[in-house]
């Protein structure tokens, strides 16, 4: 039997299905191997996807605040477009007073309150008229800070058991007023410095008053005795909370908390005051002090931010009004202090404060609509 010879034809059709088998071996692999790279690159495109994505709305809850030298700033999470619209809010509440103050008869008002309530901060060149229960506290630290190059911290943020324990309140500190100054040094500030005030819907601001004074903090007792006659007089000595009740020994129980219809009445009857609950009008002059720029109790973190970028002074983000959610004015105010009030006695006290509604672009009428319903 003979030795096997394969033909040329025999290796030529050998080596070419060789070839073709290890050609389809080596596609079929390589199809394989790009099909599990693709797989593997979209998934790390959904991966790096889906960690931007989560990154970004982390970053909208919780903006940066910091440079890249770590350094606190005051206006780094605010959009370009954030500003427009604050510019734009901000430019209507001055056209509303100016044009509230342009539709009134001059009269004379005097400067009595304005001068205890209008105070100067020499080196930012800030003029502020404040008015309490608006948010005064916050602004005269800011200020203070501000004018004195400190971090100081308001009083319920101090470690009493620190080195901080002999802070001493901001209220307690002997500010720059009006009275401290001649005509003719007050006129230079007037017309060179940056003139703020803070408002607050009148009504609200009442509220916050009664709630502050009369019932829930520690000198809710001293402001009740001090104002004990006044509310008496003003109730014909038959407060609502049945605090004229003799406690023995002939004496009335003046530490009662005093309820918000005998507080109304007393203000509305003029029997009762203080400047805790006088009006803007009265308190500021708002048509005879041109102020600059007009903040809101409810706004007035991103309001302070727009005030310090307009006047190009430059501030630390941890000595700024903190942003925070608004209260839900509509169930609390209106609801739970104005809506146990009968509907006269709310209307005995407009007379006082239209003026003020009329200057700041608030509203009676939405304010009387919300506690109407509010009482269902």
């Amino acid at each position: 039997m003979g030795m096997f010879r394969p033909t040329t034809r025999f290796l030529f059709l050998f080596i070419l299905s060789f070839g073709v088998v290890t050609y389809l071996y080596i596609s079929y692999s390589g199809l394989r191997n790009s099909q599990k790279e693709l797989h593997q690159y979209k998934d790390s495109a959904r991966e790096f996807t889906k960690f931007n994505l989560n990154k970004t709305a982390e970053e909208d809850r919780h903006p940066s605040n910091t440079t890249d030298e770590g350094e606190d700033t005051a206006v780094s999470d605010v959009l370009e477009k954030d500003w427009e619209r604050l510019e734009k809010e901000q430019s209507r509440r001055l056209a509303t007073l100016k044009a509230y103050c342009a539709s009134q008869p001059e009269t004379f008002r005097s400067q009595g309150l304005l001068k205890f309530q209008l105070l100067f901060f020499e080196k930012i060149k800030t003029a502020y008229c404040f008015i309490p229960k608006t948010g005064c506290s916050t602004m005269k630290l800011l200020l203070y800070n501000l004018e004195h190059n400190t971090t100081e911290k308001p009083m319920h943020k101090v470690n009493r058991t620190s080195k901080d324990k002999k802070h001493v309140g901001i209220n307690a500190r002997r500010l720059r007023m009006l009275m401290d100054y001649s005509k003719e040094q007050a006129g230079l500030r007037l017309s060179t410095f940056k003139k703020i005030i803070v408002v607050r819907d009148p009504l609200e601001r009442l509220a916050s008053v009664w709630l502050d004074k009369f019932v829930n903090s520690e000198v809710r007792k001293s402001w009740t005795a001090k104002y004990y006659q006044e509310l008496r007089r003003s109730t014909n000595q038959k407060p609502t909370n049945k605090s004229s009740q003799g406690t023995g020994g002939g004496k009335h129980n003046n530490t009662q908390p005093v309820s918000f219809e005998d507080f109304l009445t007393a203000v509305s009857k003029h029997t009762m005051y203080d400047v805790h609950w006088e009006s803007f009008s009265k308190l500021c002059l708002p048509c005879e002090i041109d102020y600059d720029f007009i903040a809101h109790t409810d706004t007035l973190a991103s309001d302070i931010r727009l005030f310090l970028k307009k006047n190009n002074v430059t501030a630390r983000e941890d000595i700024l009004p903190e942003h925070q959610l608004r209260r839900a004015n509509d169930e609390t105010v209106f609801g739970d202090v104005f809506g146990q009030v009968p509907r006269e006695k709310i209307m005995s006290i407009r007379r006082i404060y239209q003026e003020d509604f009329d200057m700041f672009g608030y509203s009676f009428e939405e304010d009387l609509a919300k506690i109407d319903k509010a009482r269902g």
